[in-house]
């Protein structure tokens, strides 16, 4: 009786795993269709346009980083000037 109970448990064992396997192999499968669809979708993108967008938007943050150093050099220009100011007052 009681080898008879071990082997029903042994058997429920293996038939567990078998479906745990299975299941894994299910998804694995899933996720290769993904992986492919991923692919597929890459390949029929327009890159010349994604890549014109990219050149635009760098044209638009030169423009914006040129400005930016233009007043910095107004600022520290400003500075000198104040500079210069408070020395002159300083040496009277």
């Amino acid at each position: 009786m009681a080898g008879m109970s071990a082997g029903i448990l042994v058997g429920f064992a293996v038939l567990l795993l078998a479906a745990t396997l299975l299941v894994v192999v299910l998804q694995l499968r899933a996720m290769r269709r993904e992986v492919e669809a991923t692919r597929l979708q890459l390949a029929k993108m327009d890159w010349g346009v994604m890549l014109l967008n990219g050149v635009q938007q760098l044209k638009q943050a030169t423009v914006a980083l040129e400005q930016i150093d233009k007043r910095l050099q107004k600022l520290e220009a400003i500075e000198k000037v104040q500079l210069s100011h408070i020395n002159l007052r300083q040496g009277q």
